[in-house]
């Protein structure tokens, strides 16, 4: 798990969609969801659903994105 993964997930939470987070960040939106991605697969959970409409935090991802902010 790396820090950047930890900022890009944050990014998302807040921004509410991978490709504002992408933005933000200065990254791709590929980039972006691709540390999601590796990072939900080193979590073992999904941290988000994902629509064609929005995000939305699993209780996993809650629980993850407050762990990120102390």
């Amino acid at each position: 798990m790396s820090l950047q993964r930890f900022r890009i997930f944050a990014a998302i939470v807040e921004s509410g969609s991978l490709t504002a987070a992408a933005e933000a960040l200065g990254h791709s939106k590929a980039v972006v969801s691709f540390n999601l991605k590796q990072l939900e697969a080193e979590l073992g959970v999904a941290l988000l659903t994902r629509s064609t409409r929005r995000l939305q935090l699993t209780e996993a991802g809650r629980r993850f994105y407050q762990d990120c902010l102390h």
